[in-house]
């Protein structure tokens, strides 16, 4: 069973943005979790204010900022450092790696351009050629967490993302939390999302849960 709050975030995505922040430099440590190994944030797309690619930039700067000890390599646009969190986007079996597996960069090697990661106890190694095939994961997509669980999700819930409000989506985001699920964003959005008739009502008091801080699963 796990804790569920919501944490407001006022209407405007910005506003989310800032509320993560808030969340993870202050709110999270205190209560005991560290954000770099226990902490997923949950979204329901890539793009945007409030989508995936804007919040791993925000994030890996809070969780995971440069550091004269950490080697980093920015390919294509995408930044990536020693010690991020990342998720493999395509099934290798050359490497036994699947879509949606996380893992942490341990090294970069700019010499032999190649990338260490650490998925559990095994590690795998990349060439820089092959990076494409993984992405920073400190904020995934309530789609890509399917079948994960982690200690603390913060979900993030705005109208923008109107058009993918489902209430199985948001069952699933939340349901992905061990400990402490958070769900930041507009009322109205997820009043929208928990009324959605669209997919199986797996959760009948859903929304009565979600608007009320402090309820036990």
């Amino acid at each position: 069973m796990s804790d569920c709050i919501w944490h407001g975030g006022g209407h405007q995505p910005e506003h989310g943005v800032q509320a993560i922040c808030e969340l993870i430099t202050d709110l999270l440590p205190r209560l005991g979790f560290n954000p770099a190994t226990d902490v997923q944030v949950l979204c329901p797309m890539t793009r945007g204010v409030v989508g995936t690619r804007n919040l791993n930039t925000v994030l890996q700067q809070l969780i995971n900022p440069p550091s004269p000890s950490k080697v980093e390599i920015n390919r294509g646009g995408n930044l990536l450092r020693e010690g991020d969190r990342i998720i493999q986007l395509t099934n290798d079996y050359n490497r036994e790696v699947f879509n949606g597996d996380l893992g942490i960069i341990l090294t970069i090697d700019t010499v032999e351009q190649e990338v260490t990661v650490q998925y559990g106890e095994r590690t795998v190694v990349y060439d820089y050629a092959d990076l494409n095939e993984i992405a920073l994961a400190w904020s995934i997509s309530i789609h890509k967490s399917q079948g994960s669980e982690y200690p603390v999700i913060v979900l993030l819930i705005y109208m923008q993302h109107y058009m993918m409000l489902t209430r199985n989506l948001f069952y699933t985001g939340i349901t992905r939390a061990k400990k402490l699920a958070i769900v930041v964003g507009a009322k109205k959005a997820i009043s929208l999302a928990v009324r959605s008739t669209d997919d199986q009502r797996r959760y009948t008091r859903l929304q009565q849960r979600l608007l009320h801080p402090g309820l036990h699963w």
